[in-house]
């Protein structure tokens, strides 16, 4: 707005006299600094939609009004300080404002922490609004950037109190407490959340010593679940049951559903168990060779990132089920099984495995192996080409060895001599001073490669 100022005259006489007397030149038009309004718009929004539009109404039956409790206040481009109240039109109307940069200051009503405005001036929907930070000017203001030009400026502040909690709950109901991984989000903002201390498993957003207030349009939580367990799902509600959906795992719902603009809608969300579709790990320790061995010593190990409901070991003979054992775990993530099983001679296969709690069975693994528990035989080889002497007493021996799993080596008042591993083998002319033998009585031991043996008591001349 452009102000001019012009000249008048006083008096007829002294139109007179300055016809008189040569006029002097008139100086040129004198223009002040160019000037412009604003019109400040104030409301609450209590249809929490981010717009102001009394023709809506919120559930609670309330619908949004002007807000002029309190005064507003302009510094302009020079820094002086305009100071207003609403108009009878509950509007805040500053005139004859020098062009250029300026901050609009509007007080709280309550307290900072108590509610939050922001900006809606042109906004078509909620996504169109931005929050207006709080600053101190005469106390704490809420702060708008301005550009005062002469066609006039026109701002429209909205003014929310929203807040927002989330109950997190087991699936059985149990709350989950102890959770650092809540969040509550607004206005494509999202805060941590805190758990109540008097509240296991509620979270609620704070800054400094209050709660967030949220700007209105999708209100949300997120939540990074603690191992094992995942987000079954969200629901939402105050006074009625809201609408939620899911996008980009965040689950929301729209401010327009909450009883009130001041109000503390609340989620209920639900962890449930990751369901568990890994298998266990088993490892066999024992028996570690294919034998012969004379009896079947088992030791099964295994593991569960959850937990073992039981191992199991099978042993089987040409395909036909001999022996079951099996070891319970009690939901312990490693285990042992252990069993000493007497089998009969004969080749077996061992099959083992383990199962989960979840019902998960471990890949089932085998192994071959053979047990020989008969004894090898030993026998006196007759023929004074071999033996000379009877049981009282020989000046040489020999001896005829037999084992259907093969004899490994003997002894002679223990000492070894090593055999090549044969079904039928001997040890011929033993006499005072060969493979360790004495005068008197002598031990001879046979073992067969399964480690079983025979003792034989004999006498040397």
């Amino acid at each position: 707005m452009r102000i001019t100022r012009g000249i008048t005259w006083a008096t007829a006489g002294i139109a007179a006299a300055l016809v008189a007397a040569p006029l002097p030149a008139l100086a040129d038009e004198t223009t002040d600094a160019a000037t412009g309004d604003l019109v400040v718009t104030r409301f609450d929004d209590r249809y929490a939609d981010g717009l102001f539009d009394a023709s809506k109404t919120a559930p609670s039956g309330d619908v949004d009004r002007l807000n002029s409790s309190s005064a507003a206040q302009l510094v302009d481009v020079n820094g002086k300080r305009w100071y207003i109240s609403a108009d009878t039109d509950g509007l805040y109307r500053f005139t004859g404002i020098p062009v250029g940069p300026a901050k609009l200051y509007l007080g709280h009503p309550n307290a900072p922490a108590m509610e939050r405005f922001f900006d809606a001036t042109g906004a078509t929907s909620a996504a169109d609004i931005t929050p207006v930070p709080t600053t101190e000017y005469f106390g704490p203001q809420g702060t708008v950037d301005v550009v005062i030009d002469e066609d006039g400026e026109e701002r429209l502040i909205g003014m929310t109190a929203l807040r927002l909690v989330a109950n997190v709950q087991f699936a059985d109901g149990a709350p989950a407490a102890g959770l650092t991984t809540v969040e509550l989000g607004s206005g494509d903002s999202w805060y941590p959340a805190s758990e109540y201390s008097f509240r296991p498993g509620t979270y609620e957003a704070f800054e400094g010593y209050s709660y967030v207030r949220h700007l209105p349009g999708d209100l949300g939580v997120r939540i990074t679940a603690p191992e094992g367990y995942r987000v079954a799902g969200a629901t939402a509600g105050d006074n009625s049951t809201f609408t939620v959906t899911e996008r980009d795992g965040a689950y929301y719902f729209a401010s327009t559903e909450v009883w009130n603009y001041f109000w503390n809608p609340a989620f209920t969300v639900t962890l449930e168990e990751v369901p568990d579709t890994v298998r266990p790990e088993t490892t066999l320790v024992s028996p570690t060779t294919a034998g012969p061995a004379p009896s079947l010593v088992v030791q099964v190990d295994a593991t569960d990132d959850r937990g073992l409901q039981r191992i199991v070991a099978n042993i089987y003979r040409g395909g036909k089920l001999v022996r079951s054992t099996q070891s319970a775990a009690d939901g312990a993530t490693s285990a042992s099984h252990t069993a000493t099983v007497a089998l009969a001679d004969g080749d077996y296969t061992l099959r083992y495995n383990a199962q989960d709690l979840a019902g998960n069975i471990s890949q089932t693994r085998t192994f071959a192996f053979s047990i020989d528990g008969t004894a090898p035989q030993a026998t006196v080889k007759p023929g004074r080409a071999f033996t000379v002497g009877d049981a009282a007493g020989y000046d040489v021996v020999s001896f005829k060895l037999f084992d259907a799993g093969k004899i490994d080596k003997v002894t002679i008042n223990g000492t070894v001599k090593d055999l090549s591993n044969n079904v039928w083998s001997d040890v011929n002319f033993v006499r005072p001073g060969t493979f360790g033998a004495i005068v008197g009585e002598n031990t001879l031991v046979v073992h067969d490669i399964a480690g079983n043996t025979q003792t034989l008591l004999f006498t040397l001349n």
